[in-house]
Parts: structure tokens; sequence; C-alpha cells
């Protein structure tokens, strides 16, 4: 695990995609008390167009895996599929069952993993270490 390293969250921009409106309002309230410039996407359609038309583009997209209408899956093809959007990290968000998504996601390209419900105590530590390049495999 790599160390602690301080991160001025201002100075990024995430987008996070989620049907859920309680899910949606704990992480934009997590986010935006980070001071993260934060932007939101209830249901995966238009993800990739919102992220291009970002400024700036994001740094790193929460990605709910059960949509409306498409998956977390569908959706993650599309961003890596943009060549605008290469570098931009995306880590599933689920509620879905750790040992089955974790290898899935692993192997689809996501960039980590947070389980749900996400902790606000464990969420800036997530997101500065996924920041600065350390992967987080984790269920909540």
């Amino acid at each position: 695990m790599a160390q602690s390293v301080e991160i001025d969250f201002s100075k990024y921009s995430a987008l996070a995609v989620e049907d859920d409106a309680g899910g949606m309002a704990i992480i934009g309230v997590m986010m935006r008390h980070l001071g993260l410039q934060a932007y939101m996407n209830t249901n995966g359609e238009g993800v990739v167009e919102l992220a291009i038309a970002m400024r700036p583009h994001p740094h790193i997209i929460f990605l709910d895996l059960n949509l409306p209408k498409t998956n977390g899956y569908e959706v993650l093809k599309k961003i890596r599929a943009e060549e605008r959007l290469k570098g931009v990290l995306v880590v599933a968000v689920t509620a879905q069952d750790a040992d089955t998504e974790i290898p899935k996601c692993m192997a689809a390209g996501f960039d980590g993993f947070i389980g749900k419900p996400i902790s606000r105590t464990r969420f800036p530590r997530q997101l500065r270490r996924i920041l600065s390049g350390d992967p987080v495999w984790e269920t909540y």
C-alpha cells in the first residue's frame, strides 16, 4: 500500500453515475465536502458526452454497476473507447456481491471498486489512494 499522500481535492473533478437518489446524495455530499468539483448523472445515458463536456474533464468517474437501461460494464466500454477520456480513472461503486464483482471489474478494466454503503470515514482515504495511483478494491 502506498503511503498517504496529501492531495488538494479542489484541483480534481469527479463524475458520479448513480441512479439511486439516496446513493447519489451520499456520494455527492462527500465529494463536495472534500472540495471536488462534482458532477452527477442518474442513468448512465450520455455519460461519455457529459464527461467530454466537463471542464476540466473528470479525473475520476464513480460508476454504479446497476443502472436503468444499461449497466456499468457497458458504460465503461464507452468511456474506454473515447480517446478524449484516456487516463480518466473509473471506479465501480456497487452493493452487488464483491466476491463476484471484483474479479469481473478487474477483468473489465475498472481502476477500482468501492462497495456500498460508502463509508464517510473511509471515502477520503480511498479517494486519496486512487488519485495517487494506488488502486482500491474494497467491499466497503
